[in-house]
């Protein structure tokens, strides 16, 4: 299975689930200071179960780019996240109607980590990114997510719209998130198997990812706000798939 490059995570509760969730992946936890006792010591013992090495440097090493990191004490070198090439992420198991989610041009990690974790906790089956012209699977983005990187399959494709053409030729329903031009998110149908499409923070769907789309569809607004940051509507739609799919169990179940 391929991987991003070797990175940096930091913060307690990325580094953490890193170790109980994939610890083949950590290469050395970094500490700063004297770590005492707490969850850093959790960390520390965690890692050492795991013969995994543990340095304290003077200075915790600086993120690639120079930005600023919270990392609360604490860091973790990664050979790389895990991703699957589109093949292995259609032919691997999952429910009867899967919820993939698709992102096109998301290029803020905040954003991009916000949408891993909002699709984690609503059971999606996987994310779809570009392998241009999208944000890096870096401490940032994993420091968002929360831990949940390792919860939800990621997906590298060369080309998004070729992708979704892929989909459709296996069953997916595609839905493209255009706030001004799609229709009523609650007035569609989200109950089969489907993938979500997300727009960059800027621009939205470029337009040959938009042609791949059977249906645009906007989350209802109030007015007084007329669009939500990339990240808040890819879980407001996922949490509506959810409500959608339970309605449509519940159902059957009812018919049986």
């Amino acid at each position: 299975m391929p991987s991003s490059p070797e990175t940096l995570i930091w913060g307690i509760h990325p580094v953490y689930e890193a170790l109980r969730s994939n610890p083949g992946l950590v290469r050395e936890i970094i500490t700063q200071g004297r770590p005492g006792s707490g969850k850093i010591q959790e960390i520390i013992d965690l890692a050492r179960q795991r013969k995994i090495p543990v340095s304290t440097p003077t200075r915790l090493p600086q993120p690639a780019g120079g930005l600023h990191a919270n990392h609360q004490g604490v860091m973790a070198r990664l050979k790389g996240f895990p991703t699957c090439n589109l093949e292995d992420l259609l032919n691997g198991p999952g429910e009867i109607t899967p919820t993939l989610v698709a992102l096109d041009s998301i290029q803020d990690p905040h954003n991009l980590g916000a949408i891993i974790r909002s699709a984690a906790a609503a059971g999606a089956a996987g994310i779809i990114i570009p392998k241009d012209r999208s944000a890096p699977l870096e401490g940032a983005a994993a420091k968002v997510a929360a831990g949940a990187m390792g919860r939800v399959r990621i997906c590298r494709v060369t080309n998004l719209a070729d992708s979704l053409k892929q989909l459709k030729e296996a069953g997916y329903w595609i839905y493209g998130a255009d706030g001004l031009h799609g229709q009523n998110l609650h007035d569609t149908d989200l109950s089969g198997k489907l993938c979500l499409v997300i727009g960059s923070e800027g621009k939205g769907l470029r337009p040959l990812v938009r042609q791949q789309c059977d249906f645009l569809v906007a989350i209802p607004m109030s007015g007084l706000v007329e669009s939500l940051n990339a990240s808040v509507a890819a879980g407001v739609m996922l949490f509506e798939v959810v409500r959608q799919k339970n309605a449509a169990g519940r159902n059957l179940r009812e018919k049986a």
